[in-house]
């Protein structure tokens, strides 16, 4: 199903492609996956122009749903952005989309291995289900944070970044605090990761929430996550959470 549109729509994004573009992307992701070499402008243009041409009036938004979640099912990694913006820019504004209804689809890209890197993890995140969960509220947070003990590590991170979005809203923050949680104690880097880039954003709003996700579970920090986490602390603070860290890590 929808053959002939995903054709059209890879075969303009190669006009777009370079050489040049394709490299540094994949410098960029360090090899964890394939590019055409197109610019994230450049496929933000081409996918208008294609929906204009080839969906718009076409498909119902149901079937438009298909079809942008079955664009992950394509091997370049524009072709999985391409996806993520038709969810965002054109489906998300049109209404199309809900959390509760759509979540299990979601959750497949994951399980199914469609999403499995960290660069098109983050876009989906920031892209769909932040603004999903800041549109459709703690009933939609709480669908995606239950992800948190998924196996694959990719769902888990997802059960947290799109939080950003919503990083300034203490309503969320015990959901982020459990999530936080669980997050911090698996082993995955991206895992720790996930965690040190939510409590930074959080922390432009609430220190001392971020402190007390520091304390009890300091032990389980990575350097790398501790010190996105303590970013916007002052450095004598910054210095007191990576010795306590080293102190927890010495115990135990």
């Amino acid at each position: 199903m929808f053959r002939e549109q995903k054709l059209k729509l890879r075969e303009s994004l190669q006009c777009q492609a370079n050489k040049a573009t394709k490299a540094w992307w994949e410098n960029y992701v360090k090899g964890s996956a394939p590019f055409m070499g197109v610019k994230m402008p450049a496929i933000r243009t081409v996918l208008h122009q294609w929906y204009r041409e080839h969906v718009d009036g076409i498909f119902d938004y149901p079937a438009q749903i298909e079809l942008a979640l079955s664009l992950f099912d394509e091997s370049h990694t524009e072709e999985k952005l391409a996806g993520t913006l038709f969810l965002q820019e054109i489906l998300l504004p049109a209404g199309a989309l809900d959390c509760k209804r759509d979540v299990d689809r979601f959750a497949l890209l994951f399980a199914d291995g469609r999403i499995y890197d960290w660069n098109t993890c983050d876009w989906f995140c920031v892209k769909v289900l932040g603004p999903l969960i800041r549109e459709q509220g703690m009933d939609c947070a709480n669908c995606i944070s239950r992800w948190c003990d998924a196996e694959n590590v990719w769902q888990a991170r997802a059960s947290l970044v799109p939080f950003v979005k919503v990083a300034d809203n203490n309503a969320y923050y015990p959901s982020i605090e459990r999530t936080c949680a669980v997050l911090i104690r698996r082993e995955e880097r991206f895992a720790k990761t996930a965690v040190g880039w939510i409590l930074r954003d959080v922390s432009k709003h609430d220190g001392a929430f971020v402190r007390r996700v520091l304390e009890e579970s300091i032990e389980y920090f990575s350097s790398e996550s501790l010190r996105n986490a303590t970013k916007h602390f002052e450095r004598d603070e910054q210095e007191h959470y990576r010795r306590m860290r080293q102190a927890a890590r010495h115990r135990t």
